[in-house]
């Protein structure tokens, strides 16, 4: 029998029937259509990424040829423009390399007269996808130095020749140096594009110099380095502002370069991109920020023979490419001749003067261009006048057993005239934190770490001085294991490698002086003379009564108290305590004006100003902080227990200071001069740390060093 249902359970069943009764799409279905919307997207992603073909001049669909051209080896095509005399009649051949979004036509002036005059041949060629150049998917950096070969071959150039590259050009022309060194007569690199990946540079020198970019132009070169198949995407979608180079954005102009542009010359810029944007722009993008298959800091000189030369010309001021970055390569390169244009942006190559030869003048055999020398072996196509010229750096460094670099500056008298002065026996090395030093055309003296001493005074006795960076300073590579030893023992190699003799002085300010103590322990045997301006001290030497050192201590302001303190009992925490934002580090690195003397702020305010920014530009760690870990750490020896190392009299030891000097308290310098019978000290009332500068100190010191005298009384 069968069961019976209830009207209830018949109408909750009823209920539920219509409720299930509603359209449902099968979980297989759906699957399909989100795969064929992902593809779909896949596809227009793939499309939107992918470029389009270049119309290559010549073909059915491209621009005409209307330039000279050669055919290379793998069948591209190259077009050029001559310039200057005829290049069979021509004393110089150069090749010139143009930068981003540019091409043959827009090359840097040269005058008719200067080819006349130095018999220049001149031919400026379209890089490949530029202008009417085919392109060449597979370019390189090595590319284009083989390209420029074939160029030189094919059109009859010889077996030298000289290379120009400007901006993005410069790349290129690392490239000839690199891949065709045996055919070049010379190479120039102006205001060369530089690539923030190579090896070569410190991370944080690249890092700090990348973040100085306009942030869009950040986001395009790391899209070209870390995905270079979305450089056309990135380039030319409207969501976010790509290249501002590109865009010629008139934020990356400085005050210089926005001068200069409505004074260029109005070339027709069509043909730079008529092949498209692909195999021009976006290509130089992601070869020239991309992984390079050599770093130019790694190259060599290849002209050891001085049959040729290299010159690199930027301006400070230039948005488009850090200085900072050039110092840091022609420091590492000192074969390379560097040129920094004072007030100079990218565009200074269009300034006034640029394609004319400055006055040149003879001076034993040797070229000078506005009274800085240069090399004669490479034609002066690109001396500037005195306008934009307002100093060539003559920066040189030397190799030490440990492989580290100093960077040094030779001033005065050279070394052979030296040699020829009767007045003085030895030389003087200044051992000084920031010793980069220039002639001064505006005074009749030198500029010196230290202060002035004239032209006069150094005539007169026959002076010759070098001045260097102190590692990790400057140009000088860092020394993790720096110790007050070290420096010393870097002096004398220093004074080796240059020939400076068996006897040499030594001059050290400030925290040089500590060196020179260290020049005192260490090579007391290659000194003739030793003298410590305001030198600083270490209030941990135990040669100190502790109640008079902690008296002169608890003198400091409180904040250098905590930073010399953590500088001795706790190096590790150094940086850290110099960074953090809670508490006041040292004053003298934020350069306070609490620890200034009366005489010091009248001095400051005269003192010239001078470019400070290459003193830290390898990292303050390095530089600044490990001056304290060592300055104010734990010594080998103690200053006072030194012996008068010219007991013979052949030599002697001068101690200066200021008895207002707030930076380094008067009562340790009375103790130490107490203490060393032997040291002749100078204390000078009402003086300050800056006492240096003050006029006619320096010749008084200088006096006292070389010609031995003592102190009267």
């Amino acid at each position: 029998m069968a069961g019976k249902i209830s009207a209830a359970s018949a109408r909750a069943h009823t209920r539920k029937s219509k409720q299930n009764s509603g359209f449902k799409i099968p979980f297989g279905i759906f699957k399909t259509i989100s795969l064929v919307f992902l593809m779909g997207f896949v596809a227009f992603a793939y499309q939107a990424i992918q470029p389009p073909a270049p119309k290559i001049c010549g073909s059915s669909d491209g621009p005409p040829v209307t330039a000279p051209r050669v055919k290379l080896s793998d069948g591209r095509h190259l077009a050029y423009k001559e310039h200057g005399v005829p290049k069979d009649e021509a004393k110089y051949k150069i090749i010139y390399i143009h930068g981003f979004d540019s091409y043959r036509l827009t090359n840097i002036p040269l005058s008719q007269e200067l080819a006349k005059e130095l018999q220049i041949y001149m031919v400026t060629f379209d890089r490949p996808g530029y202008g009417e150049s085919d392109p060449n998917p597979k370019r390189t950096e090595k590319g284009i130095a083989l390209d420029v070969e074939e160029l030189a071959d094919q059109l009859g150039l010889g077996n030298k020749f000289h290379v120009l590259g400007y901006s993005m050009g410069g790349q290129g022309t690392w490239g000839c140096l690199k891949y065709i060194p045996h055919r070049l007569a010379g190479a120039t690199l102006v205001a060369p594009a530089i690539n923030y990946w190579w090896p070569g540079f410190p991370g944080n020198l690249s890092k700090e110099a990348y973040k100085m970019q306009l942030l869009q132009d950040q986001w395009t070169l790391r899209v070209a380095h870390y995905a270079p198949f979305l450089t056309y995407w990135w380039n030319t979608q409207k969501w976010f502002p790509a290249s501002s180079v590109a865009f010629r954005d008139p934020a990356i102009l400085c005050a210089q370069d926005k001068e200069l542009l409505p004074m260029i010359p109005s070339v027709d810029r069509t043909p730079v991109r008529q092949q498209g944007e692909f195999e021009s722009l976006h290509r130089d993008l992601t070869v020239g920020f991309g992984r390079w298959e050599f770093d130019p800091m790694d190259l060599e000189n290849p002209f050891t023979d001085s049959e040729g030369t290299v010159h690199l010309w930027h301006g400070d001021e230039d948005l488009f490419v850090p200085v900072s970055l050039q110092r840091y390569i022609v420091g590492k390169l000192p074969w390379v001749h560097y040129h920094e244009l004072t007030g100079g942006g990218h565009l200074f190559p269009y300034a006034a003067d640029v394609g004319r030869k400055s006055d040149l003048r003879k001076n034993d055999g040797k070229k000078w261009a506005m009274g800085f020398r240069v090399n004669s072996s490479f034609p002066v196509t690109f001396d500037l006048g005195d306008k934009i010229l307002k100093y060539l750096s003559k920066t040189h460094r030397h190799r030490l057993e440990n492989y580290i670099f100093l960077a040094v500056s030779a001033e005065f008298l050279s070394k052979e005239q030296e040699r020829e002065a009767v007045k003085m026996a030895g030389k003087i090395s200044a051992a000084s934190a920031r010793a980069h030093t220039r002639k001064s055309k505006q005074n009749s003296g030198f500029k010196l770490p230290f202060g002035m001493f004239t032209t006069e005074l150094a005539e007169e006795l026959g002076i010759y001085m070098v001045s260097f960076d102190r590692p990790g300073y400057g140009e000088s590579e860092p020394n993790p294991k720096r110790t007050e030893k070290g420096i010393a023992l870097d002096v004398e190699e220093l004074a080796d490698q240059l020939g400076l003799g068996s006897k040499f002085y030594v001059l050290g300010f400030s925290m040089g002086g500590q060196a020179t103590w260290g020049c005192l322990k260490y090579i007391p045997h290659r000194l003739a003379g030793a003298a410590l301006v305001a030198p600083v001290i270490n209030y941990w030497w135990p040669g100190f009564p502790a109640n008079l050192s902690k008296e002169a201590y608890e003198k400091q302001l409180l904040q250098d108290q905590w930073t010399l303190r953590v500088s001795h009992y706790a190096p590790f925490l150094t940086y850290w305590w110099n960074t953090q934002k809670w508490f006041p580090a040292s004053s003298v690195a934020a350069k306070s004006s609490a620890i200034l003397s009366t005489q010091d702020r009248e001095i400051l305010s005269k003192i010239p100003r001078v470019d400070m920014a290459p003193i830290t530009q390898q990292g303050e760690f390095e530089s600044l902080h490990r001056d304290l870990n060592v300055g104010f750490g734990s010594w080998q020896f103690d200053p006072m227990d030194l012996e008068d190392p010219f007991t013979c009299g052949e030599g002697t030891v001068h101690l200066w200071h200021g008895d207002e000097d707030l930076f380094v308290p008067i009562s340790l310098q009375r103790y130490i001069a107490e203490k060393l019978s032997w040291i002749q000290y100078h204390e000078l009332a009402g003086s300050g740390h800056l006492f240096p500068y003050a006029d006619g100190i320096n010749d008084a010191i200088i006096k006292a060093l070389v010609l031995g005298e003592k102190k009267e009384g």
